[in-house]
């Protein structure tokens, strides 16, 4: 007797279709870009490539920061993976880190479930907009507790979730270093994260000055 065997998912061949709500099952489903797609209330919101600034920035922060992470055992941080904040919401923020504790939101290796505790997105003019309306109130509704936002003229600006939504507890230009409060032993040269010099120097405070 044979064996049956169910007939692969079919891909969706018309993102673009007018006034659809699309479900997470169905985006699942989308062929990997390019395009690249958000999903957000049900809609698919079509993303422009970075440009190079914009990715060396992220590079940058991702390799400084990787590193001190693995060192302190305080979890993971991955760039431009799927965050599912809720069943008709995904979000591809530059850069997502997870607590050691709440690895466990990212068993399934496909897309983060739940709020990360840390968000970072790089503004660029695609973006820009939107960053700094919709996504400052959708991230904090969805219970990420920190977000950060840089912007290419090197300000970092640090958000804290509260009952109010997002607070404002930082925004810092270079020269003075960018000390996260969520890291308070992690230190930022922002001049040098911005790629304005070769490499980034990440320096633990010492406890003891």
């Amino acid at each position: 007797m044979g064996i049956a065997i169910a007939p692969a998912a079919k891909r969706e061949k018309s993102p673009k279709r007018k006034g659809k709500v699309w479900t997470q099952a169905e985006f699942r489903l989308l062929p990997e870009g390019p395009p690249f797609f958000e999903l957000e209330e049900g809609v698919l919101l079509e993303m422009a490539r970075p440009r190079g600034r914009h990715q060396e920035i992220i590079g940058h922060l991702f390799s400084a920061m990787t590193p001190f992470l693995r060192q302190h055992q305080l979890g993971k941080i991955w760039p431009e993976v799927e965050v599912d904040l809720s069943p008709t919401i995904t979000y591809v923020p530059d850069l997502s880190y997870l607590a050691t504790e709440n690895l466990p939101r990212f068993a399934n290796d496909i897309a983060i479930q739940g709020p990360p505790d840390l968000v970072v997105e790089v503004l660029s003019p695609s973006t820009a907009v939107r960053d700094k309306s919709r996504k400052l109130v959708t991230y904090p509704k969805a219970g990420v507790p920190w977000h950060w936002l840089i912007e290419d003229n090197m300000l970092i600006t640090e958000y804290k979730n509260t009952p109010d939504g997002y607070l404002l507890t930082q925004a810092i230009a270079p020269p003075d270093p960018f000390t996260p409060q969520l890291f308070p032993d992690l230190t930022i040269n922002l001049a040098e994260l911005m790629g304005e010099l070769e490499a980034i120097q990440i320096e633990e405070e010492d406890p003891h000055e």
